[in-house]
């Protein structure tokens, strides 16, 4: 007799990863725990142990993960609008909106209060999306001097809106997005006008 059951997908290590980010936003850093993980995942402990030594080596590649993968979005945005600055801003905005990158990060940063390794993962994560938002921003033609602080301007802001989410609904964020676009642009005007 055939069985009724579906074979069960092999997990890969991303899949771990985004288990444990899914976690991590939802109950906090408490909540990355292998029996969490595996009973959400509905495996067994054994898929769990076949890609990390243990839990410290699953956060270990959360971090990782949060320092190397997730700025890459943001560079893969910018590089398919190569040659319009100002459209990169737009879809890089858009992505932070999109893809609820601000909770995502809020976790990242409560739990980087506590571990290093999660700090200077945050930390790294900053300084490349930072240098993307800069080379964005001499592209579009702000001024030199201003570059620094309308790019952490643009950042903090972003970063803001998802802290205070009854401040900040659909609506007026898209009004806030709005304004900051129309603000850079107005620099980079002054600049060449």
């Amino acid at each position: 007799m055939a069985s009724t059951t579906e074979p069960r997908r092999r997990l890969s290590r991303e899949d771990w990863i985004d288990a444990a980010l899914i976690a991590l936003v939802a109950e906090g850093i408490e909540g990355v725990r292998i029996d969490r993980l595996c009973r959400d995942l509905g495996v067994t402990k054994g898929s769990f142990y076949h890609h990390f030594e243990g839990r410290d080596g699953l956060l270990e590649a959360l971090a990782g993960y949060w320092s190397d993968v997730a700025p890459q979005e943001a560079v893969a945005v910018v590089d398919s609008f190569q040659g319009d600055p100002m459209k990169q801003l737009i879809e890089v905005a858009r992505l932070v909106a999109d893809r609820d990158i601000g909770r995502r990060d809020h976790a990242m940063r409560a739990w980087a209060a506590a571990d290093s390794r999660a700090a200077r993962s945050v930390q790294r994560a900053d300084r490349k999306i930072l240098g993307v938002l800069e080379k964005i921003m001499a592209g579009i033609g702000v001024p030199e001097d201003e570059i620094h602080p309308l790019t952490r301007v643009l950042f903090f802001t972003s970063l803001g809106a998802h802290d205070a989410p009854t401040l900040f609904d659909g609506r007026s964020r898209d009004s806030l997005s709005k304004y900051l676009l129309r603000l850079v642009g107005e620099r980079a005007e002054r600049s060449t006008g």
